[in-house]
């Protein structure tokens, strides 16, 4: 896995996330019309940490593996 490659991939997770974010995220106020302001604003919160807490996670573990996948060839 080239250098090219690995950067790829690392965009194309981040990118992933922020359409989530936006995409399913976003429109929950719009499904949960009648629940509390602050309600709807916590469930999207959380989520949203969820998410990129998955992402820290991928983008470490890819990471490792382009480092180890270096290391080994040299």
């Amino acid at each position: 896995m080239g250098l090219e490659l690995f950067i790829m991939a690392m965009w194309v997770m981040v990118l992933a996330v922020s359409a989530f974010l936006v995409l399913a995220v976003a429109p929950l106020e719009v499904a949960m019309k009648e629940s509390p302001r602050i309600v709807i604003s916590a469930i999207q919160a959380v989520i949203a940490i969820a998410a990129v807490t998955l992402l820290a996670f991928g983008l470490s573990r890819l990471k490792r593996a382009y480092a180890n996948r270096k290391l080994y060839r040299t």
